[in-house]
């Protein structure tokens, strides 16, 4: 297989992982446990388990916001994290010999869809890469300043893919302005500079756990 269409096969895996699970949980929304190696995180103090689906062994996504929000309709804050198992082999070897990783390539598709899918004008975020607890993650993320009704003042988000041994992760934070004076304050992001601290603090906190020669997570979905 040629390079060309390895890395356009690649682009066309992590559209589909980015954005759907083909299999869900028996019932879907709702916690569940999850086994294996994971990342571990603790949610913002006063969030929720709001959503989730996917399987214990396999992909999942976990949705949070803040206790008081609801998930089709929240504005204050939202954080979701996904697991992803990784492409075929001749894949990841054919990102090896063109010098880039899988995780730079989720963080540039994730950041390209948005800009396709926003109603309005998208600004991107500077992309970085760098390890934290000896864990590959590209950082970026951008605001949008129309995003359909769902947030019509626009949302804003951190995006990071980080790259585990069995899995690899994407973690988003995100923001919507809840007035049209609110999306006026704080350019170009329309996010406290303490409230972007504690998000990004929080990504770059995240650890593999769960798996083999890793420590027990303390991140748990069930109580």
């Amino acid at each position: 297989m040629n390079t060309r269409k390895t890395l356009k096969l690649l682009v066309q895996f992590l559209f589909l992982v980015s954005f759907s699970f083909s299999t869900l949980a028996a019932e879907d929304g709702a916690a569940f446990a999850v086994n294996g190696e994971q990342m571990d995180y603790s949610p913002p103090s006063g969030w929720k388990l709001a959503w989730m689906h996917g399987k214990q062994d396999g992909p999942f996504l976990a949705e949070y916001i803040p206790e008081n929000e609801d998930i089709n309709a929240w504005r204050e804050g939202y954080l979701s994290v996904q697991r992803f198992e990784y492409p075929p082999v001749e894949m990841l070897q054919k990102l090896k010999e063109n010098k880039t990783r899988i995780a730079d390539m989720g963080l540039i598709q994730t950041v390209n869809k948005a800009k396709e899918t926003c109603g309005g004008q998208h600004t991107p975020m500077s992309q970085r890469t760098n390890s934290f607890n000896n864990v590959y993650f590209a950082v970026g993320g951008g605001y949008c300043d129309k995003y359909g009704t769902a947030a019509p003042y626009g949302e804003g988000s951190f995006v990071a893919f980080a790259e585990g041994k069995k899995f690899f992760y994407r973690i988003q934070y995100s923001w919507r302005p809840k007035s049209a004076d609110d999306q006026k304050s704080n350019l170009p992001w329309r996010i406290t500079p303490s409230k972007a601290k504690e998000y990004l603090e929080s990504i770059k906190a995240m650890s593999l756990c769960g798996g083999d020669e890793q420590p027990a997570c303390k991140v748990s979905y069930v109580r």
